[in-house]
């Protein structure tokens, strides 16, 4: 089953990888999208690459119980809180590691484990505002949901936001 083909929630992540054949992709939080993504570079088998974030042990476990073959993509870190008062998040890792990246997709963390000051969820993940500054040049990128990210990157001025269509942004695909 080519199942990437059918998860219409990153229907134009999927069609840029097709048409850029990026070298690196960098994943934040792990699931059924880490599935479809390695199996899209898997079945496209042009030499991408895929190294996906996930910051919850348990959620860890699950995908590597589930999908053994993801054991050297899913990388488990540590999350930075980079300001309590706005909400402003980080996977913490080695920018080294991912100097090759030429797509970002921002799918976590649970922002509901996070609070902000006030007690409400956090709303922003910096990676790739990071990887911009390290890289020193913009890379397209691509927002599962997160309201709050989409807005922060947009006052950044960021260009190369990969958009869904609202219609397939809540297909519920579930690996």
């Amino acid at each position: 089953m080519k199942y990437w083909r059918e998860f219409k929630k990153y229907k134009q992540a999927f069609k840029f990888i097709e048409e850029n054949k990026p070298k690196l992709i960098v994943e934040y939080g792990s699931g059924g999208s880490t599935y479809s993504l390695y199996k899209c570079l898997e079945e496209l088998n042009y030499g991408g690459k895929l190294i996906t974030y996930e910051d919850n042990s348990e959620w860890y476990n699950k995908i590597i119980e589930d999908f053994p073959f993801l054991k050297d993509t899913v990388k488990l870190v540590e999350i930075e809180t980079i300001d309590s008062k706005k909400g402003y998040l980080r996977y913490s890792h080695n920018l080294e590691d991912i100097k090759e990246a030429e797509l970002v997709i921002l799918d976590g963390p649970d922002y509901k484990l996070f609070l902000t000051e006030d007690g409400g969820p956090s709303n922003v993940t910096t990676n790739l505002e990071d990887i911009v500054n390290y890289l020193g040049k913009e890379i397209p990128f691509f927002i599962d949901g997160r309201e709050g990210c989409v807005r922060y990157y947009n006052n950044l001025n960021y260009t190369k936001h990969i958009i869904q269509p609202l219609e397939d942004a809540t297909d519920g695909n579930k690996v």
